[in-house]
């Protein structure tokens, strides 16, 4: 008489939506080092090969989590009186990702924009530049820009030790007397201060050039 074998569970209902949701939760607690369609199939009770049905491969999955990761930064794009004002909205929304997901931020640092979603919203950025007559090479220019300092300013606050200095670092800053001074102002509690004074730099010279 044949042994009858276990039916396997049947996996879960999938979709785009929530494996990407999921991707981004594992992320979120175990960093992207660790990430992997092995350990998401685990967490939603499916094999990993299950994933590929919705994704290719994992590169497009990870382009879906930056583009789940730039919800909140689409959302601040809603008009505004001053488009200036909306841009800037957009640059501190941009920013808030690395505090608010700060293992998952390096997708958006390192990887270029590569789904429906990011190609949208850059669809919409670059419309709001075209409707203050700005060209596109000065938007190239500018998104260029301001891109740039917007991730390397979150990466580099990312990177900043949070707690007390370590001793050698300390030990370092009283040695040098100037750098210790001048260190004073790039401590964390002075980090808004010093993001909203670069970009405003910046805003500053695209609302001149729209001028001219």
């Amino acid at each position: 008489m044949k042994t009858k074998t276990k039916a396997k569970p049947k996996p879960p209902e999938l979709s785009k939506e929530a494996i990407s949701a999921a991707a981004l939760r594992l992320i979120d607690e175990h960093g992207l080092a660790e990430f992997s369609t092995r350990k998401l199939g685990h967490a939603l009770g499916c094999e990993a090969m299950a994933i590929y049905w919705y994704y290719p491969s994992k590169d497009a999955l990870l382009d879906a989590v930056a583009g789940l990761l730039m919800t909140g930064v689409g959302a601040a794009l809603a008009p505004q009186p001053d488009w200036i004002g909306t841009l800037r909205a957009v640059a501190h929304a941009y920013r808030k990702i690395a505090h608010d997901h700060p293992n998952a931020f390096l997708l958006l640092a390192t990887r270029r924009f590569a789904s429906e979603d990011t190609f949208a919203f850059l669809d919409k950025l670059f419309e709001l530049a075209r409707a203050q007559g700005i060209t596109d090479r000065v938007t190239a220019r500018f998104y260029r820009v301001v891109s740039s300092y917007c991730s390397g300013f979150a990466l580099n606050e990312l990177a900043a030790p949070r707690g007390p200095q370590e001793p050698r670092t300390a030990a370092l800053r009283r040695k040098f007397a100037r750098v210790d001074a001048v260190s004073a102002w790039l401590d964390p509690q002075h980090l808004d201060e010093l993001f909203a004074f670069g970009l405003e730099l910046q805003l500053e010279a695209l609302a001149k050039e729209r001028a001219r």
